[in-house]
């Protein structure tokens, strides 16, 4: 089976899916309170960002001047 094909299948599988789940309400309704619950607090998107600032910073200034 070529890759495409199977790709292809999944995505197919996962809308078929993603319809099935939303169309029932009270699914809906778990999957929304579900993403709720797993959203990050604003501290946290904040500290993460900036871990990430600090990271990327990290990354081009070793790369600006460690590679001479």
């Amino acid at each position: 089976m070529r890759i495409n094909y199977l790709i292809l299948g999944l995505v197919t599988l996962l809308a078929v899916v993603g319809l099935f789940v939303t169309r029932d309400p009270e699914r809906s309704a778990a999957l929304s309170q579900m993403y709720r619950d797993a959203a990050l607090s604003a501290e946290t998107k904040q500290a993460v960002l900036i871990l990430l600032a600090l990271a990327i910073g990290g990354f081009v200034a070793f790369m600006t001047l460690g590679r001479r």
